[in-house]
């Protein structure tokens, strides 16, 4: 096993194809068993990375190879990709709203989206996951690329920061599939 990365709650190693998560010792609470719980719920629908087991307090699931999703929007020049990863993002925020499952932090999810080299997008770290009569995964990841209107720009894609407003609000108010199939359709361009 070799360590890959530490965070507040957790520390994360790498072997062969696999990531083993455990609780970081200076932590005074423990997420992963809610994450594995999260993490078996949404591979159902194609969301993050593989489960495999959740045993003695560790967290084991398939290693996703790929970048933050701030540094692909950065690095790639293809805008047809980014455009494809952004609309996968927003079809799995939708796909978790629908399930009432309210990912947290994809406002700023600079370290929670990865994007493989063949353009996947994956979603991980579903420590912070809760039950939600009223999810926000939509509309905060329409945060995020409104902030990401100068990066995105440089690459051609027009991001109309008043429209996403405007849609993200109406999606809020009554999130059904006309008002996400609008957002898809206006908000990226």
């Amino acid at each position: 096993m070799e360590l890959f990365a530490k965070g507040k709650r957790g520390v994360i190693y790498s072997e062969g194809n696999d990531c083993i998560k455990e609780k970081n010792p200076r932590s005074i609470v423990d997420t992963l068993e809610n994450e594995a719980e999260y993490l078996k719920m949404l591979n159902k629908k194609n969301i993050g990375p593989k489960f495999i087991k959740y045993e003695n307090g560790k967290l084991y699931r398939e290693f996703v190879d790929g970048i933050r999703i701030s540094d692909f929007f950065e690095q790639e020049e293809n805008k047809e990709k980014i455009i494809s990863v952004i609309k996968q993002v927003l079809e799995q925020c939708r796909e978790m709203d629908l399930l009432g499952i309210d990912k947290k932090e994809l406002t700023n999810p600079y370290k929670d989206i990865l994007v493989t080299s063949d353009n996947k997008a994956v979603m991980i770290d579903f420590e912070r996951c809760k039950e939600s009569k009223k999810p926000k995964n939509v509309t905060q990841f329409l945060q995020y690329l409104a902030r990401s209107k100068p990066i995105l720009e440089k690459k051609g894609i027009l991001i109309n920061k008043e429209e996403i407003i405007r849609l993200g609000k109406r999606y809020k108010t009554k999130p059904n599939k006309e008002n996400f199939k609008n957002i898809i359709k206006f908000v990226i361009k």
